[in-house]
């Protein structure tokens, strides 16, 4: 029997996060990765287990293909581990300033989900059924930035308040679609019905070679807990956001 130990336990907390967006579970997996590095059987298959679980995620997929590059240098391997937080951080900063002259005189914005890009007034919608919008109104309340926390359906109620949208991308698809958390296509369609700009902000790390997208059931209990012979229920985390509808994709 294979041994429990506390690093597979942390590395499985990381695998079955399902609150935190893709760079953020990167930052994660950096640490975690950066704390074995020198174990070479455990980093392997460490890599092959995020792989699995994670690997859907461009971001995600993406990073890993790095490590599997770098992972034969352990020089190599070290410095980039170790520098990866602050070349993120470096990211974060170019992807902002290429939209701040578009927003500095905006009063207020939309966003939905849990972004560790998107950072004026925001509304937030909470996001079901894992409410990670929750968590990003309380990291921007934290910030000091004035946030309004609503239901996903009040979305079009409030929305002649709001001068733009804001979202990030768990992946761009090779035609040029995103893919986000689902409520995303919603509030990119009240933008073109009210004339109002759908901006995205996303890491080039999140760029994919896939071109079509397949969105996968996740567990219904989440959303409705009973079981009726002549009900079903669907829970969808993510969904696909045609390109036509994005006024502009801000990365680094």
């Amino acid at each position: 029997m294979k041994k429990t130990t506390t690093k597979s336990i942390q590395l499985n907390q990381i695998l079955t996060n399902k609150l935190l967006g893709s760079s953020e579970l990167v930052r994660l997996l950096n640490d975690y990765f950066l704390s074995i590095y020198k174990n070479k059987s455990e980093f392997k298959l460490s890599i092959q287990s995020a792989k699995l679980k994670l690997g859907h995620f461009a971001d995600v997929n993406n990073y890993l293909k790095r490590l599997s590059i770098e992972q034969n240098n352990e020089i190599s391997l070290s410095y980039f581990l170790k520098n990866y937080s602050s070349a993120q951080k470096e990211r974060v900063e170019i992807i902002f300033a290429g939209l701040y002259p578009e927003i500095k005189n905006m009063d207020t914005v939309m966003t939905l989900s849990r972004s560790g890009t998107v950072l004026i007034k925001v509304i937030v919608c909470e996001s079901r059924p894992k409410y990670e919008g929750r968590l990003m109104a309380e990291s921007l309340a934290k910030a000091g930035i004035q946030v309004e926390l609503i239901t996903d359906a009040m979305m079009s109620l409030l929305y002649d308040r709001v001068d733009a949208a804001i979202i990030g991308a768990d992946s761009i698809l090779k035609n040029g679609n995103i893919v986000n958390k689902a409520g995303s296509k919603s509030l990119a369609l009240l933008c073109k019905e009210y004339k109002k700009p759908f901006y995205v902000v996303t890491a080039r790390s999140k760029f994919s070679t896939t071109k079509e997208f397949k969105p996968k059931k996740e567990n219904p209990k989440e959303v409705f807990n009973k079981k009726f012979s002549n009900l079903s229920v669907a829970n969808i985390y993510f969904e696909e956001i045609d390109k036509k509808f994005i006024t502009k994709i801000y990365t680094d």
